[in-house]
């Protein structure tokens, strides 16, 4: 899963970068809101976490850019401020939840996991996926099994793969990995032929298809 940082505090931007990688997340973070402005029009992401006083454009700024095109995207806003104005135009905005810092980095984790099962249940997506012969994935987690046992799957393997099982049966373009992989970021084709020939070496032959020039299916055998 992405999700998007906005924090001016480096110290804390890494902090929370760090936590979240170590859970298995991929993670783009930024210090402002002119960054932050550029990188949400350009990319997408499964959650964003925003702080509300930044450089540049605010944290409610960058958010109601995000709700343009992206009203069903979990947007967690997080702020020292406890003016309750500055919290009741969080929500008018349309952010999901609101946390004050200081908070614990595994409360923040709780809430990033809640709202990401409630949107991947809300459109129908199963949040524990068999894929046949043994092998299972947890969305939430990222975690790939085999007969109960983890796979090990880099960060990239764990998007593409994310990626695919949300589009099970279905054919994923080139152009989507690219977007969500690579943040649409300059990408050499070996790279992507690459990655998704270590992703096949973990699951069973044939159960990702090459449609050569188009993309990519993960077929679900039952």
């Amino acid at each position: 899963m992405k999700i998007f940082l906005l924090e001016d505090d480096y110290s804390l931007n890494k902090i929370i970068k760090l936590s979240l990688e170590n859970r298995g997340f991929f993670v783009e973070n930024c210090a402002d809101g002119y960054e932050a402005a550029s990188k949400i029009i350009n990319n997408k992401y499964d959650l964003y976490i925003l702080d509300l006083n930044v450089p540049g454009f605010d944290g409610h700024e960058i958010l109601k850019t995000i709700r343009k095109d992206n009203p069903n995207t979990p947007v967690i806003m997080i702020s020292a401020e406890i003016d309750i104005e500055n919290i009741k135009n969080s929500f008018d905005y349309g952010c999901n939840d609101y946390i004050k810092k200081p908070f614990d980095f595994e409360e923040l984790f709780l809430r990033i996991k809640y709202h990401l099962n409630h949107v991947l249940q809300n459109n129908d997506v199963n949040l524990n996926i068999d894929l046949g012969y043994e092998y299972s994935y947890d969305l939430i987690n990222q975690t790939l099994y085999k007969h109960g046992h983890e796979i090990e799957l880099t960060i990239k393997e764990k998007l593409l793969l994310s990626l695919l099982v949300k589009n099970i049966n279905k054919t994923v373009t080139l152009e989507m990995i690219h977007e969500y992989v690579w943040d649409s970021k300059e990408m050499e084709s070996v790279s992507m032929r690459t990655i998704v020939h270590k992703l096949r070496s973990k699951l069973k032959n044939g159960m990702v298809l090459n449609l050569r020039g188009v993309g990519y299916k993960l077929l679900q055998i039952s």
